[in-house]
Formats: structure tokens, sequence, C-alpha cells
């Protein structure tokens, strides 16, 4: 029962949104900037120059930029037979498909919404006339409150306002409920995953995306301030290059003498680092490994794998280009993959190193993927 209740909200929402929100009446409370539910069950921030809009056909809010929305929703379920967040982004997601013919899921995941684990997808409509993004995420809070935000954007203002959709995002409280802690960091974090949600979108070209990534990721990194890699470091027999191992990883030279270079393991999650073919940049060391990569699997994708295309990082003496992409593994799940192509910067010779990367999301510790911080760390030998 509580699905079919939920899908006839989520249908009049989606509606509202899509078809009938340039309808809305200017509302009154265009200056709040905290919004505090009328049946005490939740309160948010909204941002400055934003408008609120009780939907009066269904139990939700209305935040609203012109033709940038969230729709807000909270509601008391029954403990025996409470919706679930997957549930609600599922009924959403359907909703969207039956309305745009040219529907296309882009995302999705895990993510932490008003203090507790939930879940998003990212769509797109690619109506030719006005292009756009949706987004929906939604979690079953500890004390039976459904949380559940669904925004949608024109591709083209999609990526402008995301830092304000966030803010919307973040800022839900349901009553009873812990406020969610600021983490350390989460700034850059978000900045990040925007940006790979706007380069999952289209919003950029590939060109673009490859080129903000860079950029943003070069700032995080600037050459000086980059921490010391741990004490572990595998250095090449053959003299070639040395790198740091992460912590609890092993390092295991492939090859007679290490002649095939090194991996580094942590249980099903690995990083391969083997001197390269020949190659003019770090860029068609890249792209020479996916097109083999292709032939040989002859599954039909081209070159570069990621929406984002290449990356290219040039810090700590180093050119680095890369790829980040999602695979599936020989078991049916999903797999981070990288791969990258190392130089030096003065580009004095044509000695690069081929990184391959695997890491399985769902069997992370309390690090993070470490594949930035390998390559960067890499020591070429000058020759």
């Amino acid at each position: 029962m509580a699905v079919s209740i939920d899908s006839r909200i989520r249908s009049r929402q989606l509606r509202g949104m899509i078809i009938a929100s340039a309808f809305l009446p200017v509302a009154a409370m265009a200056q709040q900037t905290r919004y505090q539910d009328p049946q005490g069950r939740y309160d948010l921030e909204v941002p400055t120059g934003w408008q609120v809009y009780p939907d009066t056909g269904a139990d939700q809010l209305i935040v609203r930029r012109g033709a940038v929305q969230a729709i807000v929703s909270v509601t008391r379920q029954n403990n025996r037979n409470a919706m679930t967040g997957a549930q609600f982004v599922a009924v959403t997601a359907r909703e969207f498909r039956r309305q745009c013919p040219t529907f296309r899921q882009r995302q999705s995941g895990a993510l932490e919404l008003a203090g507790a684990p939930g879940v998003y997808a990212l769509f797109t409509c690619d109506d030719p006339k006005s292009p756009g993004v949706a987004e929906t995420e939604s979690t079953l809070t500890a004390n039976e409150f459904l949380v559940g935000i669904t925004v949608i954007a024109p591709r083209a203002l999609y990526y402008e306002y995301l830092p304000a959709l966030d803010g919307i995002r973040n800022s839900v409280h349901v009553t009873g409920t812990r406020r969610a802690p600021i983490s350390t960091g989460a700034a850059a974090s978000q900045a990040l995953s925007d940006l790979k949600k706007a380069c999952a979108v289209g919003a950029f070209t590939q060109e673009g995306c490859a080129r903000r990534l860079g950029l943003m990721l070069g700032r995080a990194s600037k050459p000086g301030t980059a921490a010391k890699p741990p004490g572990r470091v595998y250095r090449d027999p053959q003299g070639r290059f040395s790198v740091a191992i992460p912590r609890h990883w092993q390092a295991i030279a492939e090859g007679h003498d290490g002649g095939l270079g090194v991996q580094l393991r942590s249980g099903a999650n690995w990083i391969n680092l083997l001197p390269s073919g020949p190659a003019a940049n770090p860029s068609e060391v890249v792209l020479d490994q996916e097109h083999e990569i292709a032939a040989r699997s002859h599954s039909g994708r081209h070159a570069p794998f990621g929406p984002a295309g290449l990356v290219q990082i040039f810090d700590q003496g180093l050119e680095i280009a890369y790829d980040d992409f999602t695979a599936t593994s020989a078991q049916g799940g999903a797999v981070q993959g990288h791969i990258a192509g190392i130089g030096n910067i003065d580009g004095k010779g044509h000695d690069f190193l081929l990184l391959v990367e695997s890491f399985h999301p769902q069997k992370k510790d309390s690090t993070d993927d470490p594949f930035l911080s390998v390559a960067q760390s890499v020591h070429l030998a000058s020759h």
C-alpha cells in the first residue's frame, strides 16, 4: 500500500515540476533562510533568492529559483510496511521514464541524507528543445520518516546551481534525529562530486570536463604541498622508478627481476605499474591501452572509456593523464577503474609508465581509493 500511495504522490510531484511549475505564484517566503515544517516534522535551509511553495496537491515542499527546483518530501511511515529509500528512488525513476521517451539513468549510488544512509539516482531527459537533468535521493530515518528529494534543472543550469541544491539537501533535519555533522574536507569532496555529476549528464564537453577536473585536482595537490609518502616505498630493481606503497597493501614484483613492473595489492583491489610501450606522451599511453582492451574483449567500447574523457594533472614534476570509469567484475559487481600514463613533466625522453587499477568500492576499508596518491608518488629515474 505504501508503494502505491507514494506512486500517486510522485506522479503529481513530477508533473508539477516538468509541466506546471512555471505557473506557480510568487511566494511570500522568498527572504526566509530557514523553513520550518508547519507539522513540525523537519526544517531546512532556503538559499538567498530562492522561493518556497508548499504543494497543496501533495504533502511536499517545492524550493525554487527560476527553472531550477527541488521537491522535498518528509512523511511518517508505518513501521510494519515502511517504504525504503531505494523504493522511493525506483518509483521516481519509473515516473520520469514514463514522461520522457529519451530518459537515461546516468549515475546511482549511496549517500548520506538527513544524517542517515540513503541512495540516489541521476537521470537526463534529452528533449532537443529543453534538455533536463533530474536527481532523486531518499532515505528512511531511524525514527521511521521517509525523506525524499527530487531535483530538476535545465542541463545548461545544472552545474551552476548544484552548490545551492547541495546546501538544501545537506541542511534537511528531521525532528527527533541528530543533525548531521560537517566533516573535514567535505567542501572539496562535494565540489569534486558535483563536477563528476555535471560531466556524467553532459553539461560540458569531454575536453571541458577533463580541463576542469585537472584544474580542480591540481589545486588540491599543489607542488610542494603534497604529504610525504609513507615509509614503505617500492624501488624498481632495474632502477627505472619508485612508488609509495599504500598502507596495508603489498608490493609484488612482476617478471624476472621486476622487468614487468610491480603490482600493489590489497585483497581484490590492485594497481599494476609497468613500463609502457612506445608513445609520444602520457595521453597516448592511456588511449593505446584502452584501444588494446577494447579490441581484446570485443566490447565495442570507444576510448576514452570514462564520460569525462582524459584528465591531465601536472604535479610534483610529473605529467599524469588518466581515465576514470566504472567496469564490471567477473562476479558482476561494480569496479572502479583507472588507466593512467605517467611521465616526467620536463618532457625529456619518452620513458612512460602505464598504471592500471581495479578497485571494488564495496570492499573499502577506512581509506579511499589510493589511485591518485599512488600515481602522484611515482618518481621516474632521469636519463
